[in-house]
């Protein structure tokens, strides 16, 4: 009588069968993983864009530039330190390839700080998915104050909604 060794074909259509189980949990959820990562990296770019640029802010108006040059200047210093930052979501229909949008949208009114994150908050949709927006209002001699903001819409919802904000105040 001969010893066999290996395995029967019962044998390996169980291990088969586990590992599709397996994979079949864990695919859909390293998928999840990595959109949250790319809306984590999204958020990161531009909540440390918007404190980069109201520092910028800062040094301008410290060096004695009118408000409307202290904007221009922040968007040349984004232009000339965010060009090789990359939206993560690129790839995706219709995302933009770019992390920042280099274009402030100006907002305008005395606004509080909750309406300025609201009107803020509308300028990132889903035609600029994963591209941080910013937004700007700029302190006025009457006493009107002035905020600088970023916005950023992202797949996973944070705190209900999918639009992240962060709005600083500029002296």
């Amino acid at each position: 009588m001969k010893k066999q060794s290996g395995f029967t074909l019962i044998e390996l259509l169980l291990v088969l069968a586990i590992i599709g189980i397996i994979s079949a949990i864990a695919i859909p959820a390293l998928l999840s993983q990595r959109a949250r990562a790319r809306d984590k990296a999204s958020i990161d770019n531009m909540v440390g864009r918007v404190g980069d640029l109201v520092g910028q802010w800062d040094k301008s108006r410290e060096a004695g530039t009118p408000a409307s040059g202290a904007i221009a200047s922040m968007q040349a210093y984004l232009t000339n330190t965010g060009g090789a930052d990359k939206n993560p979501w690129n790839g995706t229909a219709g995302a933009p390839s770019t992390a920042f949008n280099a274009s402030f949208n100006t907002q305008t009114g005395n606004m509080t700080a909750s309406a300025f994150a609201t009107a803020c908050s509308g300028t990132a949709t889903t035609g600029n998915f994963g591209q941080a927006q910013f937004s700007y209002q700029i302190p006025t001699a009457s006493g009107a104050p002035g905020f600088f903001g970023g916005a950023v819409y992202v797949q996973n919802k944070v705190s209900g909604k999918n639009v992240v904000i962060k709005v600083s105040s500029l002296e």
